[in-house]
């Protein structure tokens, strides 16, 4: 709060912000009566600066300001996993990857703890900025396990546990995990990125080189190697042609060697066919040209030549064939036959072949002229596409025999071959592929003419992110980045117009699992809630080790782990707060790692069915309803009521009929038959379902009820401030119905422009308009019926401002030294509440303006003013103020008084019989007062004869104080007998 209020009572505090990045401030928070607050909707990570400002009924005070920003951020997620890389005898190495969610700030360390086993203390390591640690001075043979937290400014993240392990030395052959890389094989396009990660372990860590055709592989801008404490990574950049080759990578340590071959394949087009071209045979009407294979094919078989042709006038290439398979360019046809079965009777000595386009008769010899020993022959310098009519005929001694034709038209073209595919080993069998990896399916295929190649995947899986490439020879199929997702089986269907093939390729990806299955609440309780799922559809191709069960708050963000080690596919997370929301989650893990979380689609209340509501009271009955009452249960099962059910049962059943559903805490049951026993009941609901009922006490009869007026009255006092409205309601109860009357001091209450009461079966009203101080008084109701009457009191105060000080305002009391003793009494009227002080004021003659005279409450009816100036007129006049802080208007003033000491000459006022003798008994006590004036105050002096007296043991003399009249007193004990004596009071 501030030091300084004002002067008034504060009333209200605003709350403003801005982001660190603005330098306007925005209205948080308009009403707040508390010294601290919660500022909500801010946005996560970003940095604002806050202000306070009070307020009270004079406005809004200066602003208290943060001195620095304030980050809006919460503690982050664990880290994602936590690995033992390697022990040995008094160490263990620790590796983790970072968390999913920084919380809204930058993650500024990790806090490490060991635990030995046996105990439950958790013991700090260090606190470190990296990803992995070796912790040593560890115990020899002694079990511990390791948790790692991630921290940022807004505090830790949950633990993430490491699996126990034995602290001793640990020495083990080094060893590489392939299984990343299909079959031993990396296939890439030339120009693209080449990256093979190798898992490497090994205790102690081993060395690892890299060599490339038995040769230490050269490190270049484009080749490098990076190693990790987990892997080794041969990285290439912009690959070509040349970097294919069988790559050799070697792990040593004290153990022993291991050494693993890859086989790497850059993919590039084919280089030019090797020539020169040779011109095999030049006729008026075509060439016959041949040529050599190139020497690089590109990493994959020749799939066709194009052949060109350009005249020499011209500088343009015309294509004359994309499909040519040979490296002869021509078009032919190859025929075989059987010798004749008869030789007319002498030897067949060659063969003459004939040929002649469809559609003509020209036939020409194509054998040749020295005739055809063989029985076969390839007919070329055909048009391509053209179908032939072909005739052989015999030759012997005699001649020419007849000819014979070949069936059909055969035509000029390639000959149709059915698809077939040529799938590896490694194929046939699972490939199985570590996460983050690249899958590589390179299938060879053949087929005339070129079948046409389709990917599926079973179950119609999408194949978005798979890269196909299909040539005439082979087809490939490369995902990039691989996950649990992928693992399945890969369709290839291959289709020409000879045929089809079709074969699969199972894949399994080495990951994390996926989400379980089918997590269902299974049981409610006020502190706790029940889990059951199903495994994961996918296990990431191992076996589930266990299951992470992580609990999250409504209103916050981050999970919170329950439980990291769960072994079954149900769990019970207890422990919950009570009436809070919470959202679950369920992770599955295997060897490697924590995989994706399946969450609860909606908040779950931790509550449970209510206790039953507590005692049940009649409050009414008729002769066809009941109206009933109860009190909440004491438990709502930490679930809001949303509803009570009314059953009712007749006298003489067994069944409870539901009579009413009702959201408050009473219900008239109507529809009842005169003269009938019933019992009811009440149940209370919330959204977890219903509690026990609650039965009342005794059988009630529907019968109307005599009931003699009463009244409730919680306050029999009312007040309101003056020239508001005041609505007094007095509830009453009355079987039959109640006449009323109001009387006000003791006189019947009359309506009013401002006064009205009214009354309803169950309530009176009372109504002041605009009240003032005539509505303040003693105010009775008086109700009555056949079965008796009552009365009620109710007091009305107006809290309105005091009367002026009563007066005349006096001054008893006038001197030189600057004061003026003023004295007043209190106001008639009090204005409805206590006077608790007044204001003296002052005004100097003749053109002063009233000031303040007193600066502290004055709370007597008297003041002494001082300060004054000697000889200068003042007037004084008072204000009287009231425990409702209101002020009554100033009393009369007292006129001019001067600053002067007033002279009064001293005078004694005594009991004449004191100027008489008086006869006193001996031993008597003798007494007498006087009353001394005069001002200046006098000096009393008492004197006996001409000696003046004082006090001794039977002789007291006392002096009042009293400035305005003094009063003495002697009193003289045991005056002894025969003595006369005489005295006498002197004022000076």
């Amino acid at each position: 709060m501030p030091l300084v209020d004002g002067g008034s009572k504060i009333t209200n505090y605003i709350i403003e912000k801005r982001e660190s990045t603005r330098k306007a401030y925005a209205t948080a928070i308009t009403q707040c009566d508390k010294c601290s607050v919660t500022i909500p909707n801010l946005a996560e990570g970003s940095e604002y600066y806050f202000r306070v400002s009070a307020e009270n009924e004079f406005g809004i005070g200066e602003a208290i300001e943060t001195p620095d920003p304030i980050r809006a951020s919460q503690a982050p997620s664990p880290p994602e996993s936590i690995t033992v890389t390697d022990v040995t005898k008094n160490s263990a190495s620790l590796a983790w990857t970072k968390p999913k969610h920084d919380g809204g700030s930058r993650i500024t360390g990790y806090v490490i703890e060991a635990q030995k086993k046996g105990t439950d203390q958790w013991s700090h390591v260090t606190t470190v900025k990296t990803f992995d640690f070796t912790i040593k001075n560890l115990n020899e043979n002694e079990e511990y396990i390791f948790r790692v937290m991630a921290a940022n400014l807004s505090g830790r993240s949950s633990p993430r546990q490491s699996k126990s392990t034995i602290i001793k030395e640990q020495n083990t052959e080094p060893e590489f995990d392939l299984r990343a890389v299909c079959q031993k094989t990396v296939i890439a396009k030339a120009g693209d990125d080449i990256k093979v990660e190798v898992p490497i372990s090994g205790r102690p860590k081993p060395t690892v080189s890299w060599q490339r055709d038995n040769q230490a592989l050269k490190l270049t801008q484009r080749t490098n190697v990076e190693n990790t404490p987990t892997s080794t990574i041969l990285k290439i950049t912009e690959c070509v042609r040349n970097d294919s080759g069988i790559y050799s990578v070697t792990g040593k340590n004290v153990v022993g060697s291991v050494t693993e071959n890859i086989t790497i394949k850059v993919h590039d087009v084919p280089g030019p066919p090797k020539g020169p071209i040779k011109l095999d045979k030049v006729a008026p009407t075509f060439i016959e040209i041949s040529w050599d294979t190139p020497e690089n094919n590109g990493g994959v078989p020749i799939n066709n030549y194009i052949v060109e042709i350009r005249e020499t006038t011209s500088q343009t290439w015309v294509e004359l064939s994309t499909s040519v398979i040979r490296t002869t360019f021509k078009s032919s046809i190859t025929i075989a036959w059987n010798k004749p079965v008869y030789d007319g009777g002498s030897e067949i000595t060659g063969y003459i072949i004939e040929v002649c386009p469809l559609e003509e008769e020209e036939w020409a010899i194509v054998s040749p002229k020295e005739g055809l020993k063989a029985t076969s022959f390839t007919i070329t310098n055909l048009k391509e596409n053209q179908e032939y009519k072909i005739n052989i005929s015999a030759v012997n001694s005699e001649g020419v025999g007849e000819a014979a034709a070949v069936p059909g038209s055969p035509k000029a073209e390639d000959r149709l071959l059915p698809p077939e595919m040529d799938l590896d080993a490694d194929l046939r069998k699972v490939v199985c592929l570590r996460a983050c990896n690249t899958l590589r399916l390179f299938v060879p295929i053949r087929g005339r003419p070129v079948p046409e190649i389709k990917w599926t995947r079973e179950n119609d899986e999408p194949l978005e992110r798979a890269t196909i490439e299909n040539t005439s020879s082979y087809t490939l199929l490369v995902i990039g980045n691989v996950n649990r997702s992928d693992s399945g089986k890969y369709i290839l269907s291959l289709e020409n117009s000879s045929g089809t093939k079709t074969a699969t390729v199972n894949v399994r990806i080495l990951d994390t699992p996926g989400p379980p299955q089918h997590l269902k609440i299974s049981k409610v309780t006020k502190e706790s809630v029940s889990l059951e799922w199903e495994p994961p559809q996918n296990d990431g191709g191992t076996k589930i080790k266990n299951y992470v069960v992580e609990k999250r708050e409504a209103t916050r963000k981050a999970y919170a782990t329950v439980n990291a080690l769960c072994h079954k596919t149900s769990w019970t997370v207890d422990q919950l707060q009570e009436g809070c929301n919470y959202y679950f989650r369920v992770l599955a893990e295997n060897e490697y790692g924590i995989g994706q979380p399946i969450e609860t689609s909606e908040s779950v209340k931790v509550s449970e069915k209510p206790l039953p509501p507590r005692k049940i009271t009649l409050q009414d009955v008729t002769k066809n309803s009941v109206t009933l009452s109860w009190e909440k249960p004491e438990h709502d099962g930490g679930s809001r009521i949303g509803a009570y059910v009314v059953e009712m049962q007749g006298k003489g059943s067994d069944k409870w009929t539901q009579a009413v559903i009702v959201k408050v805490t009473e219900a008239i049951v109507s529809g009842l038959t005169p003269g009938e026993q019933y019992m009811f009941r009440v149940s209370a609901k919330n959204e977890k379902g219903s509690s026990d009922p609650r039965q009342i006490g005794v059988p009630v009869i529907a019968k109307d009820l005599v009931i003699a007026p009463s009244v409730k009255l919680l306050f029999s006092t009312f007040s309101v401030i003056a020239g508001e409205d005041l609505s007094i309601d007095v509830p009453f109860n009355a079987r039959p119905k109640a006449t009323v009357s109001w009387a006000k001091d003791g006189a019947p209450l009359k309506r009013t422009t401002r006064t009205n009461f009214s009354s309803s079966e169950k309530m009176l009203n009372l109504s002041i308009k605009e009240a003032c101080r005539d509505d303040v008084g003693h105010y009775v109701i008086k109700l009555s019926n056949s079965a008796g009457e009552t009365t009620a009191d109710i007091g009305v105060i107006v809290l309105d401002k005091p009367g002026p000080p009563s007066g005349p305002v006096k001054v008893e009391e006038v001197t030189a030294d600057n004061s003026v003793k003023i004295v007043w009494t209190k106001p008639e009227y009090d204005g409805g509440s206590k006077v608790t002080g007044y204001i003296v004021e002052k005004k100097e003659l003749p053109e002063g303006r009233w000031l303040k005279a007193n600066f502290t409450n004055v709370i007597e009816t008297e003041y002494v003013a001082t300060g004054l100036v000697e000889g200068q007129n003042y007037e004084f006049r008072v204000i009287a103020r009231n425990a409702a802080g209101v002020f009554s208007m100033p009393s009369y003033s007292t006129g001019p008084i001067t600053a002067k000491d007033e002279i009064d000459p001293p005078r004694i006022s005594i009991n004449p019989e004191y100027t008489q003798t008086i006869v006193v008994n001996a031993g008597d006590t003798f007494k007498i007062d006087a009353d001394v004036h005069g001002k200046p105050t006098p000096t009393i002096h008492w004197i006996k004869g001409e000696q003046e007296l004082s006090n001794t043991i039977h002789r007291e003399i006392k002096n009042s104080d009293s400035t305005a009249l003094q009063t003495t007193v002697l009193k003289i004990k045991k005056l002894l007998e025969g003595n006369e004596y005489i005295f006498r009071v002197l004022a000076v």
